[in-house]
């Protein structure tokens, strides 16, 4: 039976208001970030159960939520793109193609002209041109704020700014001369006839200018009506909600709150009602603007944007109108952030500085923590040289992730020997090269009564190398466990005393909960800290749950990207911005429009055909098929993040309905940590 959605939607809301909890708020369950940004869409089969089909919704419910405060941005045509912004740095480094002052010839739809103007003297030409200046704008990720839950473009006040340059001098002071043109300037797509200027200011026609005849009316933004009553020689009637004033030809008065100036009048004496006059309508019919106020349109307490106007009537040097971005530091956080898919955008949709999105690496974890094993050396004997040792342990996800003095392994496991004075490194003999095979057998060993810092192995995940390294301050004192990567970053992820470690107990000071310290991520202690984190490589630190978690548990998970994370960050003209949001995402997997996206694939593959194609098994795998590929048997269900046509795919199936319904739920309230998982219990299936 193939669902309607419209319909679904219906049952779904029913099944959350009778118990079931969806965990949308939660900061780490499911979001947009996992999937990339907002580019992504939800699949279920089209045969599925309806429970397929709740579970679905509520994952739709969840990453929906988690939108809708932010801001979708639609770049325009002309654009100039970085898309290797490297993360928690700064868009205009000296590398990127987004530097300084950006003209047009980096950026159509900039202006560099010349237009004429007549002082009353006579006409002259006038050099001008457009800038957008980019002063402070960062890509960050959560360890430069943990209060980011992905990576986001900030900026500061000053951080950008739009500029109308006038290359030659303008003498303001003829303005309004009796023989002077009226003296227009087009600024951020919109023209305005400026009356007066300043170095720091500009007097501007803030007024309507319209032509009527009589008994025609004009609506303001306001929603007053005026209309001209009537037409004599040299003045009009002119009612404002029907309050009526005359006004002379050449002369402004206010009416009933509405400023009305009498440009000129068009009166016909044979026929008075077909005459007509050209009137200027508005709140005010002039304002002078000074550097720091509010641009036109903007809030006059927190205005996201305020003047810009530097030496602008000055007979030399760099003159200059504009906006510049206008952070405070009482403003929300909320709206100074933008996520993928948002950024900022200039009044009038002018231009945008958008985070159009990041690297879509895959991603695999680096296990981190304590475990009693039977340890063996390199010779082949039957009998354990060390029994139920207490080790801590580094796993990878495959065979050869780890390599130790040339021996590929999945997992490693460091010993502290007190009787010998030595930290010995132990690797899993995964490909049966000693007798007995699949045992944990010696490497190497470090004493520890020398200061010293050892390369215990190295670590390749895709094309992104790491080294385990430790360092070991001498004559059994404090020691790290660190793990570099390409950058030359450090992750400090064990500080302890190290003849301690063999105690099996806590990580750093031995305690029951994670203490400063114990951790250090990138440099910064996150030891005790209730949430995730990404450095400026992509790594993840305790994906989908937290770091203070994982160490209170005496384990600590980094998520590794197979090749380093960047961002694609644009500055466009003629963009558009709206509330975000993702519109229909979901699809069965019969419909075409989920292609190219990432996914959330709800079901296995026996019910569902992107599952089958994610999972590389075939379409229709059930039952036992299915246990035998994935893992997951009855009152199991599975969360597997792959990647399906270039793009993130994670994978959420249960052996039956009710499983993938509870894979669901585990999804939205914990994220994408991937694994088998009871049902019942939702704790992860540990394999041998």
């Amino acid at each position: 039976m193939k669902f309607n959605f419209k319909k679904v939607t219906a049952i779904a809301t029913s099944v959350l208001m009778t118990g079931m909890t969806i965990g949308t708020a939660v900061a780490a369950g499911v979001a947009p970030s996992d999937l990339g940004g907002s580019n992504f869409a939800i699949v279920y089969g089209a045969n599925a159960s309806s429970k397929d089909v709740t579970a679905s919704t509520n994952i739709d419910t969840a990453l929906k939520s988690q939108m809708d405060s932010s801001t979708s941005v639609s770049a325009g045509a002309n654009a100039l793109s970085e898309d290797e912004v490297a993360l928690n740095d700064y868009i205009n480094t000296s590398s990127s193609k987004i530097l300084g002052n950006i003209q047009d010839n980096k950026l159509s739809g900039l202006a560099d002209e010349v237009f004429s103007w007549d002082d009353g003297d006579g006409e002259d030409d006038y050099d001008i041109h457009e800038e957008i200046v980019i002063n402070d704008v960062k890509v960050a990720t959560s360890l430069v704020d943990e209060d980011f839950d992905e990576v986001a473009l900030t900026t500061v006040k000053d951080g950008l700014s739009y500029r109308l340059v006038l290359d030659d001098y303008v003498n303001f002071s003829k303005i309004g001369d009796a023989d002077a043109d009226d003296f227009y300037l087009t600024v951020l797509g919109q023209e305005y006839e400026i009356t007066g200027a300043t170095n720091t200011s500009i007097t501007v026609t803030t007024s309507s200018e319209v032509s009527m005849g009589v008994d025609q009316t004009y609506t303001l933004s306001n929603g007053k009506t005026v209309t001209l009553g009537a037409a004599f020689f040299g003045s009009v009637e002119v009612l404002v909600d029907g309050t009526s004033k005359i006004i002379s030809e050449d002369s402004s008065a206010k009416v009933n709150g509405v400023k009305v100036r009498v440009e000129s009048i068009g009166y016909n004496s044979n026929a008075p009602e077909t005459s007509k006059a050209v009137l200027k309508i508005g709140e005010d019919l002039s304002k002078t603007y000074d550097t720091g106020d509010e641009f036109i349109g903007e809030d006059e307490d927190e205005p996201t944007w305020v003047w810009d106007i530097s030496n602008f009537a000055n007979e030399s040097g760099y003159r200059y109108i504009g906006v510049t971005f206008n952070q405070r530091a009482d403003r929300a956080k909320d709206d100074l952030t933008q996520y993928v898919g948002g950024g900022y955008v200039f009044p009038n949709n002018f231009a945008a500085v958008t985070l159009d999105s990041i690297t879509d690496s895959d991603y695999q974890d680096l296990n981190i923590y304590f475990e009693e094993e039977d340890l063996y050396s390199t010779v082949d004997d039957s009998e354990a040289t060390a029994s139920d040792a207490k080790v801590l342990v580094i796993e990878g996800k495959n065979d050869d992730t780890i390599s130790v003095n040339g021996f590929e392994t999945s997992k490693m496991y460091l010993y502290v020997n007190t009787t010998k004075g030595t930290v010995e490194t132990y690797a899993l003999d995964v490909n049966g090269e000693y007798s007995p095979t699949k045992k944990m057998r010696l490497q190497q060993s470090q004493a520890y009564t020398n200061t010293t810092t050892a390369d215990l192995a190295t670590i390749e995940i895709g094309d992104t190398n790491l080294v385990a390294q430790l360092a070991i301050n001498g004559n059994n004192a404090s020691g790290y466990l660190k793990i570099v990567n390409d950058l030359g970053t450090d992750y400090t992820v064990l500080t302890a005393n190290i003849s301690a470690l063999n105690s099996l107990d806590k990580f750093g000071a031995l305690e029951e909960d994670a203490e400063n310290g114990d951790v250090i991520f990138s440099t910064t202690d996150v030891s005790t800290k209730d949430t995730e984190f990404m450095d400026a490589y992509g790594v993840k630190i305790a994906e989908g749950t937290n770091v203070e978690a994982q160490v209170d548990n005496d384990e600590v998970t980094l998520s590794v990207p197979e090749e380093q994370v960047y961002a694609q960050v644009s500055v466009s003209t003629g963009a558009s911005a709206s509330g975000s949001s993702a519109g229909n995402i979901l699809y069965t997997d019969d419909e075409a429009g989920y292609s190219g996206k990432a996914l959330v694939i709800v079901g296995g593959s026996c019910i569902n055909s992107a599952a089958a194609e994610a999972l590389g098994v075939s379409e229709g795998t059930c039952g036992a098929d299915f246990t035998a590929a994935t893992g997951v048997s009855a009152g199991q269900f599975l969360i597997e993040k792959t990647t399906l046509g270039g793009k993130t795919a994670i994978v959420v199936a249960g052996y039956e309905a009710d499983d993938t319904f509870q894979a669901a739920q585990y999804l939205i309230n914990n994220g994408a940590i991937e694994g088998v998982y009871t049902t019942a219990t939702q704790e992860k299936v540990v394999t041998a």
